[in-house]
Formats: structure tokens, sequence, C-alpha cells
């Protein structure tokens, strides 16, 4: 087995391990990277923010509900914009002239009626209802939508303060989604991303998850204090952090989620142009995805390893933790893995990608 510190005095060159893992994927889910989203104020168009952050963005968001009229100048703005549309569907305030499956029916056959792909957050509040009636309702919208909007993709919204007997199971939909808002605590902001782990790890081997909406507060009226600066770092660590979490799909910004909608806090990043450089600079990463992957897949995605790899005298080796922790192989021995299960290592793409077909894995020079 080669040392640690061996390796580092012989001056190896570092590779980022990427393990195969089997999998199905949903609707819509990327396979490699995640599609960045956003929630905009209504003062800012698409193309102003996509001007302003330097990158296209696969997902924009849209509020309707049930029997208002569909937004079509809007649609066609996503369309122009080769953007797909996120709509957070409402339930009306009363249902004296019409049914609520009604309702379902003309907002689906409306939506259809465009042939484009989109994600339908039914209900996401719950709205007082039951579980019981909750996943009903959503499971007969869904089945709506299938049949008049067959290219949408329903995604359901963990409601706040509720638990998981609201999910309506895994057959009645394709993403999951959870809110992740970080707010400015005594002398820190919350922990949003170990909150999210306990979600991540119930959800990610059956659905894509959706982080919606994602923000980061750089006012408070707790206590009437900007905290821009550390607003900025904040969303540069977060978006740094997120490639850790490779069934996280989309991740949509709350621009919207301004004092007007978030009451004590705002998470918009477009009226403060520190933030938005930030959220900009963020997102430029290559991990991050501007339009939607519509095409077919294998049923299996890449995986970052933890560890890294090392490309050495024309050899490649892999970490012991690698291979034990997350490959599940136990051996004794580096070199010996490396004679009998990797074949002679060969240059693909344009990335510098190294592939060792038996076991598997590929090395990525450089990975960002």
């Amino acid at each position: 087995m080669i040392a640690e510190d061996a390796i580092e005095d012989t001056g190896p060159r570092e590779f980022t391990v990427l393990y195969r893992e089997d999998a199905a994927f949903g609707r819509y889910e990327p396979s490699d990277g995640a599609y960045i989203g956003a929630w905009l104020i209504p003062e800012m168009t698409i193309r102003e923010f996509e001007h302003e952050t330097g990158r296209s963005h696969a997902v924009y968001v849209y509020e309707i509900v049930l029997g208002e009229e569909i937004p079509v100048s809007w649609l066609l703005h996503c369309i122009a914009s080769v953007a797909t549309p996120l709509f957070i569907v409402h339930p009306p305030e009363n249902f004296e002239d019409v049914s609520e499956i009604d309702l379902i029916i003309q907002l689906a056959q409306q939506l259809g009626a465009f042939n484009l792909p989109m994600f339908i957050t039914f209900y996401p509040e719950g709205h007082g209802m039951m579980p019981a009636e909750y996943s009903l309702l959503f499971r007969n919208a869904r089945n709506i939508f299938l049949t008049h909007a067959p290219m949408s993709a329903f995604v359901w919204t963990a409601p706040a303060g509720t638990s998981q007997n609201y999910y309506p199971g895994h057959s009645a939909v394709d993403w999951v989604a959870v809110s992740l808002l970080a707010e400015w605590k005594d002398d820190g902001f919350t922990d949003v991303l170990a909150e999210f782990d306990e979600f991540y790890n119930a959800f990610h081997e059956n659905k894509p998850i959706m982080i919606f909406p994602f923000g980061v507060s750089h006012y408070s009226r707790n206590d009437y204090t900007y905290r821009v600066n550390q607003a900025a770092d904040e969303i540069s660590r977060l978006y740094d952090a997120l490639d850790s979490y490779p069934r996280v799909g989309l991740i949509v910004y709350g621009d919207a989620l301004t004092l007007l909608r978030a009451y004590s806090n705002d998470f918009s990043v477009s009226i403060e142009s520190q933030l938005l450089n930030a959220y900009g600079n963020a997102i430029q990463n290559e991990y991050f995805l501007s339009s939607l992957e519509r095409k077919t897949i294998e049923n299996f995605r890449w995986v970052r390893s933890a560890y890294t790899g090392y490309f050495f005298e024309d050899e490649i080796y892999i970490s012991q933790n690698t291979l034990q922790n997350e490959l599940n192989f136990f051996s004794a021995n580096l070199i010996e893995i490396n004679e009998n299960f990797f074949t002679e290592a060969s240059e693909i793409d344009e990335k510098n990608i190294y592939v060792c077909y038996q076991q598997h894995v590929i090395y990525v020079d450089n990975l960002p």
C-alpha cells in the first residue's frame, strides 16, 4: 500500500474520483450536475436577471391560483429564453361556481396546449387539509395532468411544520422539494445544510430533490440589521457545498422572498449589487446547468467520491476509503487492486476523463 506522505513527496497528480451508482432517474432529472432556477421579484425580467448574473437559468417560477388566467406572456418569455416553467398552484378562495376537479382539468388543458416540459408544485402548503385528503387530491391532480399535460412533472413540497404523513407516495410524485432559507440567528446563519441532511437521506434513494426556495437573508426585522457582506459569503459557501448532494437536481433561488412576502427577512439578491454579483459568481461553476435535460439517459449516475484519486507514473490509484466505504470493495493493497481491476486509462471527451471500465470508476482532472 502507498503511504499518503510518500504520495505527497513524489508529486502525483490529483484527480477527482467519480464512481458509478445504479439508479432510476426521475423525469427530467439531470444525469450529472444540478439545474439552476430563480423565483424573481415582479420588477425583474428573465432577460435582465440573466444579463446581471451572467448565466441562463433552466427554470423560472410563477404562482397561479386555480381558476385564474394562465400567464401566456410569461410563458412565451420562458420559451424565448429556453427556460422551463415551474408553477406553484394554489387553490381558489371558494368553489361557488365550479368544482375543484373541474378547475384542475381546466388548468391542465390550458398548460398542456403549450406542449412544454414544466414542473407543477401543487398546493405546497397543504392549505389546512388532513394528510389523507391532501394525498388523494394530489394523486388525482397528477393523473389529470398526465392526461392533459403529459410533459409535466409533479413536485411534492414538504409543507412547513408537517410530517411525511402528507407525502402522497412514490408513485404519485416525480420530484420532492424542500425550502432552505438561511436566517441570521445570534452570531451566525442557521445551518440549513445540517437541516437538509435529514430530508435528503429520507428521499434521495427514490426521488430527485429540488431545493425550492433557496435563499440567504441579508436583512432581518428581528434586529433591523443589514448583513450584506455576510450574506454574500454565505451564498458562495452554500452553492459550493451543493455538489456533495448528487440527487439534488434543481436549486431555485427565492429572489421574490422580500420583506413583502417573507415578512421578517429579505432573501432577494437582485436589489443589492453585491449579492447579485456573489450569486452570479457562485453559479458560474459548470456543475450548475442552464437548460433542461430531456434526452434518454442510462439507469445509473456518476457520484463524486469524498476522497481524492491519484495518477502517478502512468498508473491510477484510488483511496481505500473509496473502495471500502463507497464501492464496498475490500483489499489491503492498492497496487494489486490497480493491476487486477483496472484497464488501461484512456482519454475521452474534452474533459481529460480517465475511465476504469471494470470497476466503473472515472477520474476527472481539475473538476471544479
